[in-house]
């Protein structure tokens, strides 16, 4: 774990390093990618040999989406070389993807090194440098990962789930030196109760330093299971057992528990902490050791990361890393910042501004480098990865936070598709999240799922919030209230309804259970939990008939 540490560290330096001279480390990166890939189908078709500038590059090569690569994708995953690029191809990222069907991401070494270098090694490093700062000395001790695996793989054996997995496939080895899993593979959901066996290993280990899940709402819905199952694994931990009423393969409960032991003294410190109470010294009670926790928790996920900082009062948080299965884009370089550093030894990447999504032409696409960004101003983000993407619509838009040195400081703020705009008014799913917010705000609430959607069964048409929420509140008596609220956060909304180019907006109650039904629909197709986002548009025909049809009122009602 000290080395961790140090290769936390260089990580630390490297970012630091990449802020003097941003543009320059990117461009290295894709003249790279270029010389590295010239001789594959994708690079002769492109005339990657005559690719000296960034301009050629942007004449030469046009803008993509997935549907662009679907076709050959079939052939890369049978096993073909040398389509989209020539670096060995580790596995794939399975993601469900806006509509809920399945894309197929490929991971090389080189993609695959990002995530190494900036996740749990960056994430160690602050804790350690936090510790420091205030003279204390650091413990070291393993982390809990507590995101399931599935450990799926092609017929022909190649790994596809998503980049955690594939990690492990390279690197899981050393698994049972830096987390709490007893081998080198992490706890597989299709195993059986998966959280049982996280929290039965990570209890029985006092001196755990950091929990790492992909996003905080993993820790929020873990937080319920451990306060109903405490006592379970309190009492196996105390008896070296696995209680016989846990669901588990009966190969994978003999594996573990030739591995556990009874441990009557750390069960004994462990119950104590629990009948004290679910309070904000929990975590540290728990593992006083605990250095860092880390997460995505901005943008839709800031809620679940303000419910965890309940039970760990004296914890920082590390806001992790920004990216998707397609490659990592940003991470963190100092703890309790939600700002990301642009990575730029990760891919190369073009932007279009947001004024500019409406003209968008895909042969005349007019895209900026990142020393041409502006901070305040938002854009959307095209990448050219390590792994054979190229000029990659990701479809984030972010906004630029502002500058370390020379570097763009971003923030994820919607991803397109997930726009309304039912008359010109684009309000996004930040919009969205704001109001939302100001409206728990206001009234002491929490609710727990949300979503917008555009009404059409009315004319004009009108914005429809759906809410899956136990407080007792008087929704159609907020109408009012939320759309002042709405306006607030964007400004040509009231003019939009002033002008009655914009019905006023309903509210309707979401059946109990419809985002975990949904999640679990997911999960089904091959999707893996963690990845698995907050629905807060239906953006697809597929989400609008699976949550209209879980409404409590079975009839749009116009108000």
């Amino acid at each position: 774990m000290r080395l961790m540490v140090i290769k936390g560290n260089a990580s630390l330096r490297s970012l630091e390093k990449s802020s003097l001279a941003p543009m320059e480390e990117n461009l290295a990166l894709l003249k790279k990618i270029i010389r590295e890939n010239k001789d594959t189908e994708f690079g002769k078709k492109y005339h990657f040999d005559e690719i000296k500038t960034v301009d050629d590059f942007k004449r030469l090569v046009p803008p993509s989406v997935y549907d662009d690569y679907a076709q050959d994708m079939e052939r890369v995953k049978a096993g073909e070389l040398n389509v989209f690029t020539a670096s060995k191809i580790l596995g794939f990222s399975r993601t469900s993807g806006s509509s809920g069907m399945p894309k197929y991401i490929p991971a090389t070494v080189p993609s695959l090194k990002a995530y190494v270098k900036y996740t749990w090694t960056r994430a160690l490093a602050l804790g350690a440098k936090a510790l420091k700062e205030q003279g204390k000395s650091y413990h070291p001790g393993r982390g809990v990962y507590l995101s399931p695996a599935t450990n799926e793989l092609l017929p022909n054996g190649m790994p596809c789930s998503n980049i955690a997995e594939i990690g492990a496939r390279e690197y899981g080895t050393f698994y049972p030196y830096i987390l709490t899993v007893p081998n080198r593979n992490l706890f597989d959901m299709h195993d059986g109760d998966y959280i049982y066996n996280i929290y039965r290993f990570a209890l029985a280990d006092e001196d755990v330093t950091f929990i790492f899940s992909v996003f905080f709402s993993i820790n929020v819905s873990q937080m319920s299971y451990l306060r109903d199952n405490w006592q379970v694994i309190v009492d196996d931990i105390e008896k070296g057992t696995i209680n016989e009423t846990i669901d588990l393969k009966p190969e994978v409960r003999e594996t573990l528990s030739r591995l556990i032991r009874p441990m009557p003294e750390r069960a004994a410190y462990l119950r104590k902490q629990f009948e004290q109470g679910f309070d904000e010294t929990l975590f540290k009670r728990l593992w006083p050791h605990m250095t860092v926790l880390c997460s995505i928790g901005n943008a839709s996920f800031k809620p679940a990361a303000d419910y965890i900082r309940q039970f760990s009062k004296g914890i920082p948080f590390d806001f992790s890393i920004y990216g998707a299965s397609e490659a990592l884009i940003g991470a963190c370089y100092e703890l309790e910042n939600t700002d990301m550093q642009l990575l730029t030894d990760s891919c190369f990447y073009e932007f279009v501004p947001e004024d500019a999504f409406d003209n968008e032409d895909k042969d005349g696409l007019q895209t900026l480098t990142l020393d041409q960004l502006e901070q305040g101003k938002k854009y959307e983000i095209l990448i050219t990865t390590q792994a054979g993407l190229y000029r990659y619509h990701l479809k984030d838009v972010i906004e630029v936070k502002g500058f370390r040195n020379k570097c763009p400081l971003i923030a994820f703020v919607y991803r397109k598709g997930q726009l309304f705009n039912v008359a010109g008014e684009k309000f996004s799913e930040e919009d969205a999240r704001n109001t939302i917010e100001r409206l728990e705000e206001a009234h002491g609430i929490k609710v727990d799922h949300w979503l917008f959607y555009q009404d059409d069964s009315v004319v004009p048409n009108r914005y429809a919030l759906a809410v899956e929420c136990d407080a007792d509140l008087d929704w159609d008596a907020c109408i009012d209230e939320l759309e002042g609220y709405m306006g607030y956060y964007n400004k040509r909304y009231p003019s939009q309804r002033a002008k009655a180019f914009i019905s006023r907006m309903i509210v309707r109650k979401q059946q109990p259970g419809t985002h975990d039904a949904w999640a679990q629909l997911c999960i089904s197709r091959g999707a893996s939990a963690a990845q698995i986002k907050p629905v807060h548009t239906l953006d697809t025909q597929e989400k609008r008939d699976f949550f209209l049809q879980r409404m409590k009122d079975k009839e749009t009602q116009t108000i």
